[in-house]
């Protein structure tokens, strides 16, 4: 099969296509045909080993892991070894620890986080989901929102600020967006309240309070924040993406120990 390729640390020229073996499902397994796959934030991190302790999991001072990018994806079942999915099934998902979606085939455990494509999206759209969409939900359970609360997310219009968005208004509360002037209109397509041209307004100086501040970019400032936050608000900011790469970091260091699973939240 054809994959996008790094055998060094570095900017994107360091990556070309190859010839690779084919993966072969073992049993509880799925070998998945890649129909579409993102290049995130994840992938480059790995590719230019930032921050340095990429490097030392991933191998120093060549990839020796992972060599094979591609965190997120969408695709068909093309075999499986699996009970939860059959060949011909819809899938999408996203595997941080070891990637590989930047390739024709995939092959995942069934348990990896993997589900059937919504019928009404395309390879395209679902491949897209995952990072935003698993980082937005992972910050906002620990904001609790409770229904009428108000909620602002700064860097409304990213890869984590349209799914917070979203997000937030289906748990009821009152949503304010932060975003550029070109991307006002998408934001209020997303259900956004109230919305906020960061190049014009300082939504610190508004003189309006929220009880919860997403910060999805680490840019709206913390003594900024404090200001537009009540009493025993809740702020969350999302310096990227550590959470994420506290997971790869675990993974991959399982490995490395002797194989045991871990989980981080």
């Amino acid at each position: 099969m054809r994959a996008a390729v790094y055998r060094r640390y570095g900017p994107p020229e360091v990556v070309n296509i190859e010839d690779v073996a084919k993966p072969v499902p073992k049993l509880g397994e799925v070998l998945i045909r890649v129909r579409a796959a993102t290049v995130c934030a994840i992938d480059w991190r790995i590719r230019k080993g930032d921050p340095f302790l990429l490097k030392l999991l991933n191998g120093f001072p060549r990839p020796k892991k992972t060599r094979i990018l591609g965190v997120e994806f969408s695709g068909t079942v093309e075999s499986s070894g699996a009970s939860r999915f059959r060949p011909g099934d819809e899938v999408f998902g996203t595997n941080p620890a070891t990637c590989g979606a930047h390739a024709e085939y995939l092959c995942l455990p069934e348990t990896a986080t993997l589900a059937r494509k919504p019928v009404n999206m395309t390879h395209d759209e679902a491949a897209a989901v995952l990072f935003g969409g698993v980082s937005a939900l992972h910050f906002l359970r620990k904001a609790r929102i409770q229904p009428g609360q108000k909620v602002l997310i700064y860097g409304a219009s990213g890869s984590v600020g349209v799914f917070a968005v979203q997000i937030a208004k289906s748990l009821g509360a009152h949503v304010t967006a932060v975003a550029s002037t070109a991307n006002l209109d998408l934001v209020k397509s997303l259900g956004a309240d109230v919305v906020i041209d960061y190049t014009k307004d300082d939504f610190a100086a508004s003189g309006r309070i929220y009880d919860v501040i997403f910060d999805t970019v680490g840019k709206s400032g913390y003594a900024r924040s404090m200001r537009a936050l009540k009493r025993n608000g809740v702020y969350l900011r999302e310096a990227p993406p550590l959470w994420l790469l506290t997971s790869i970091f675990v993974s991959m260091w399982s490995s490395l120990a002797g194989g045991h699973s871990h989980s981080t939240h």
